[in-house]
């Protein structure tokens, strides 16, 4: 397992402390919910950079009242796990806080446009997470979706297929260099059209915003309840 930790991915610290919890039912399986640059697996180089601005944008989201990144792990395409809230310690991105006490919550670095579809390194980056959670913060045996329980289109059709096959791992892909952590001072590239900071965890978290049509099953959840 490559775990990269808040100090080496440069993480701001939390608002205030975080809730904790001693186990879970499980994990739910979360993606980015807009785009995602389609050659994000040819740069490894952007990942930790990629995971400060979704925490910096949690922590400025007027609306959710995050107190940090929502995500208890995020997972790149190259079967990286970055550090989230981590183990033991109550999500933010489930929905509201009876989902959130229930499950961790995993995002992989896929979008609804662009980067799509999870490759072998995600899957296994993501398996990778879900057992540290496990071994480290209790969680249960559950391997469920964010659409699961809550109206939303989060983790996308392709991930989502993945989680209802019963969350395999698939044969070892080779993801980055053995040994190497991504650099906190590392960056990619802006958002695309600057709108990270205006959602945030899966599509359906970005209430409908004239002129853009609404997404299918597009709710805003409450603000979070720590």
């Amino acid at each position: 397992m490559h775990l990269v930790t808040r100090a080496q991915w440069g993480a701001q610290p939390p608002k205030s402390a975080w809730t904790q919890v001693a186990s879970t039912r499980g994990v739910k399986v979360h993606y980015e919910g807009e785009p995602v640059p389609a050659d994000l697996p040819d740069h490894h180089e952007w990942c930790a950079g990629r995971v400060r601005a979704i925490q910096a944008a949690h922590l400025a989201n007027p609306t959710e009242g995050w107190i940090d990144i929502a995500y208890n792990a995020v997972v790149c395409p190259h079967s990286y796990v970055f550090e989230g809230r981590g183990p033991h310690h109550e999500t933010g991105a489930n929905g509201n806080q009876p989902l959130n006490l229930a499950h961790y919550a995993v995002c992989a670095m896929l979008g609804d446009s662009g980067l799509t579809e999870p490759n072998d390194a995600l899957l296994n980056g993501l398996c990778d997470a879900i057992e540290w959670l496990r071994r480290e913060g209790g969680a249960g045996p559950e391997v469920k979706g964010h659409r699961d329980g809550y109206p939303t289109a989060c983790p996308g059709d392709p991930l989502y297929a993945w989680v209802r096959a019963g969350a395999p791992r698939p044969a070892r892909a080779a993801g980055a260099p053995a040994g190497h952590t991504p650099p906190p001072g590392a960056s990619g590239p802006s958002w695309p059209g600057g709108r990270r900071g205006s959602r945030g965890p899966g599509r359906g978290s970005r209430p409908p915003q004239p002129p853009e049509p609404p997404p299918t099953g597009n709710r805003q959840p409450p603000p979070e309840q720590e």
